[in-house]
């Protein structure tokens, strides 16, 4: 049933040396510019006194910002989260929550007392105004000279109504809060690189949407309750090309973005599939089973045995690697200069954009995580508890092909499994399991069909222009040498896969303990495969006149 050809990562060879090359480039230009880089100000003394105002500083991204922003900035001022509240808990309590993860600890040992720059103000992106208190707004527009606009809701099922007012409304109300501050240096929007995902070159600059954001805001706010499933039927139709409420919503929030440029500082960045941290603060971290993280926690508890593909590499960037370029983007655009200039030395019209993405060479995928179960062995070296079989892991370009493994592998082993548990007197949970692992695969398919391709140029100039007294905090360059080799290629898997267990799991790390385990279920599932190899038989046996 799997494939039985030895499958290695692509690694060395003419992709280390491109990769080399590029290294050597950004070098070398470094160098030829080094006096005047160290005339400018660090991103540390630029932001030394500023007060920061952050929205989605609970989530991955937002608390990884804030741990950088304090760790790398000795110096800033307050740092203002947007906090919804939540019933029984305080916002300081909830914020403790928040900052009680490994995340933070290297920042506690190195500065114990960073953390007491953080303010928590009550809110919630999706209600006008942010839901912030006058006295608070008025905060923010007298303290705050720079703004991350970063909250966003990533489910790609999310009603019309909810995606627009989290996506993009939020969008609106948080230039409008900017308006009002009259100290602002610059407003950064995060957004994603898959708003455009009809072009196969994405650059870095904002595409004209089919419709008016303001229009969409309308419908939106509009609509009777009573109607909103109409017009969450009527949702495919609205968003032409986009699969989901979520890159229908970001790329209408980026022409919002791109229509105020010429009245305030903004930036956009654009992260792609974000993965683990690579370095900083240390690697590994990852909070939440979103994008491939939840593939490799199904695929190493045995859960995904198959899935559709034919070799497509996925824009995998590590968590760091963008929260170092966004701070970046806001240092260069805060500074008033431009990215990349016009050749006459003038600025471009519009908002710059950041594709904060690595490029289709070096990321990841499903070949690599077959040769992760595989060939390298590391199922061996990170057991996860709670597996239902042993990890393996098999690519299938083939449609027919595909659904008759998925049939045998997924949905004819979740009901053995089910019905064991009903046998035995447990509660049946497989199927459940691999109904949601479905709707997520079906959502995801966009995305794992097609090959992208992203411009990088400004995420390269950011990377030359730097000062070089912040090159050792904000050089993301060491992460395009991972597949020089396949040491540093496996650290860099093993990295990740533990960030899965340990930090987004919270899951035991004991490889001893659960081996005799995972011996086990390799046993069971030879006895799987015997069982249905000896039901086939006989029932061919059966129909097949003598």
């Amino acid at each position: 049933m799997f494939q039985s050809e030895v499958v290695v990562p692509v690694i060395g060879g003419a992709l280390a040396a491109a990769f080399r090359r590029v290294r050597e480039e950004v070098a070398e230009k470094r160098e030829q510019l080094v006096k005047q880089r160290a005339e400018q100000p660090t991103v540390a003394e630029f932001y030394k006194g500023r007060g920061v105002f952050i929205t989605g500083g609970s989530g991955f991204l937002g608390r990884l910002l804030v741990e950088m922003l304090l760790r790398t900035c000795p110096d800033i001022g307050n740092v203002y989260l947007l906090l919804r509240p939540k019933k029984g808990e305080s916002p300081q309590g909830r914020l403790q929550g928040l900052l009680n993860v490994p995340l933070f600890d290297r920042l506690r040992a190195e500065q114990p007392h960073a953390l007491d720059k953080i303010v928590v103000l009550p809110g919630d992106i999706t209600e006008l105004g942010l839901g912030l208190s006058q006295e608070h707004r008025a905060l923010l527009q007298r303290e705050v000279s720079v703004v991350y606009h970063v909250a966003a809701s990533v489910r790609f099922d999310d009603p019309f109504r909810k995606a627009v007012f989290t996506n993009l409304r939020s969008t609106r109300e948080v230039v409008e809060l900017a308006r009002g501050m009259p100290q602002l240096k610059v407003l950064v929007h995060v957004s994603t690189a898959y708003t455009n995902i009809n072009r196969d070159l994405i650059e870095e600059r904002v595409y004209e949407p089919h419709l008016d954001w303001r229009q969409v805001i309308r419908m939106a706010e509009q609509t009777d309750p009573a109607s909103l499933w109409a017009m969450d039927c009527l949702g495919p139709k609205l968003r032409d090309f986009h699969p989901n409420s979520y890159t229908f919503t970001k790329a209408l929030a980026e022409k919002l973005i791109d229509d105020v440029a010429s009245e305030l500082p903004v930036v956009l960045v654009r992260p792609s599939i974000v993965t683990p941290t690579f370095r900083d603060p240390f690697p590994g971290w990852v909070d939440n089973l979103y994008g491939l993280g939840g593939v490799w926690a199904a695929g190493w508890k045995g859960l995904i045995r198959v899935t559709p593909g034919d070799g497509i590499v996925f824009d995998t960037v590590p968590a760091d690697v963008v929260t170092k370029t966004t701070i970046l983007a806001s240092w260069a655009r805060g500074r008033g200069i431009s990215i990349r200039p016009l050749p006459d030395g003038a600025a471009p019209k519009g908002v710059e954009v950041v594709n904060a993405t690595v490029g289709n060479e070096i990321g990841c995928s499903h070949r690599d995580m077959t040769w992760g179960l595989t060939e390298a062995g590391l199922a061996n070296d990170l057991v996860f508890p709670g597996m239902i079989r042993d990890p393996k892991y098999q690519v299938v370009s083939n449609p027919i092909a595909y659904e008759l493994l998925k049939f045998y592998h997924h949905i004819l082993y979740g009901l053995v499994l089910d019905t064991a548990a009903r046998i035995t007197g447990r509660k049946p949970r497989a199927m459940k399991m691999y109904r949601i692992i479905e709707g997520a695969m079906e959502a995801s398919l966009p995305f794992q069909l097609r090959q992208f391709k992203f411009e990088l140029v400004n995420q390269r100039l950011l990377q030359i222009l730097m000062h070089p007294a912040d090159e050792d905090a904000y050089c993301i360059m060491e992460f395009f040498s991972v597949r020089d080799n396949l040491e540093k290629f496996k650290q860099w898997a093993v990295d990740s896969i533990r960030g899965v267990l340990v930090y987004a799991l919270k899951e035991e790390d004991n490889p001893d303990k659960y081996r005799p385990q995972l011996e086990r279920l390799r046993m069971l599932t030879k006895v799987y495969h015997g069982t249905m190899a000896a039901i086939a038989g006989i029932v061919v046996y059966c129909i097949i006149p003598s």
